[in-house]
């Protein structure tokens, strides 16, 4: 959800030093999506002190000194944190707390109030560009991973992604698994191959996939031969992920990091949503297709019926093909 945000950065200043501070959770750009912040951030800063208690907001404290910045952009609501930030040595600062009350811009009037949080941190690169920047929703990946997605995927037939994982199960964001098979199985009725990436989270899910669907396909990382080289970086699978993405002829995700790493990838998308709010967490794509749960019935993601999924799939893919028809 924030590499729509660098790659605004990235567009509006191409020659800037990019430097990226994060609070106290490890940031995945050091780790696990190092790949992706290449070109996009050039120093990722770990030792920067944004702590929560009054003696960072005195007058005579100072965050990183020594350093000064051309830009700072805010991209939370924290007032502690933000006058932390004001600490900084800067000449601008562009920040979303209390309305923009410590800001030295505001995304330009034009712009309308986002509700999605990729369209707020878009705001914020506009506040501070004086310009709306609209990037591409489809992020680069590494030539390793997509000879990787080539490696696992078929080179030939139409492909549909089924995720069915979402994060913390607790959270009632998981369409049932029994539907995601019918679904699959709707997709096979019609030449069409089933496709199951799943995460770590979701491998006890195997035995009852392979049960269900003989014939579909499980890439995991695992199975990526070890020539290419894939695993020095992509445990996890996320770069697999982003690459297999653009083979999708639609993709099925519960509110979860598949579906917008999907998105991210170039995959058209059927987004289910149950309790979360779509208008906050949708993935970020013009290629999307949302159904919600309250739209038959009620906030559990049970009430979204297994036609309403077939249905949106099958609209995707004939648009999709009629689209490249008429190119």
């Amino acid at each position: 959800m924030k590499m729509p945000f660098l790659q605004a950065v990235r567009e509006a200043w191409p020659d800037a030093k990019v430097s990226w501070v994060h609070g106290s959770v490890p940031s995945q750009f050091a780790g696990i999506l190092a790949p992706l912040a290449e070109g996009l951030i050039d120093e990722i800063i770990s030792d920067a002190d944004l702590g929560e208690g009054l003696g960072a907001m005195m007058p005579w404290s100072r965050t990183l000194p020594g350093r000064h910045f051309d830009l700072v952009i805010d991209t939370q609501k924290n007032p502690r944190r933000t006058f932390v930030l004001k600490r900084l040595s800067h000449d601008r600062l562009i920040s979303p707390t209390w309305r923009f009350f410590f800001s030295d811009g505001r995304p330009p009037k034009e712009l309308k109030k986002p509700r999605a949080l990729v369209d707020k941190l878009l705001a914020m690169a506009a506040a501070a560009s004086g310009r709306v920047l609209r990037p591409n929703h489809i992020i680069s990946v590494p030539d390793v991973a997509h000879q990787a997605a080539g490696s696992v995927l078929p080179e030939s037939g139409t492909l549909v992604a089924f995720a069915p994982g979402a994060g913390l199960t607790v959270t009632g964001k998981c369409w049932p698994l029994d539907r995601f098979i019918e679904a699959a199985r709707d997709q096979e009725s019609k030449g069409r191959t089933p496709v199951f990436p799943l995460g770590p989270q979701e491998r006890d899910l195997i035995p009852t996939l392979r049960d269900a669907l003989p014939n579909a396909i499980i890439p995991l990382p695992e199975n990526v031969p070890a020539s290419i080289g894939l695993s020095q970086f992509d445990e996890k699978g996320p770069m697999l992920l982003l690459a297999m993405a653009g083979r999708f002829a639609a993709s099925v995700a519960n509110c979860s990091g598949a579906g917008h790493i999907l998105a991210a990838g170039g995959s058209p998308m059927v987004s289910l949503f149950g309790p979360t709010n779509p208008d906050k967490f949708a993935p970020y794509t013009p290629n999307l297709t949302v159904l919600r749960a309250r739209n038959y019935g009620g906030d559990a993601i049970e009430q979204i019926p297994l036609d309403a999924v077939t249905e949106a799939i099958d609209v995707m893919i004939e648009t999709t093909e009629n689209e490249k028809k008429n190119l």
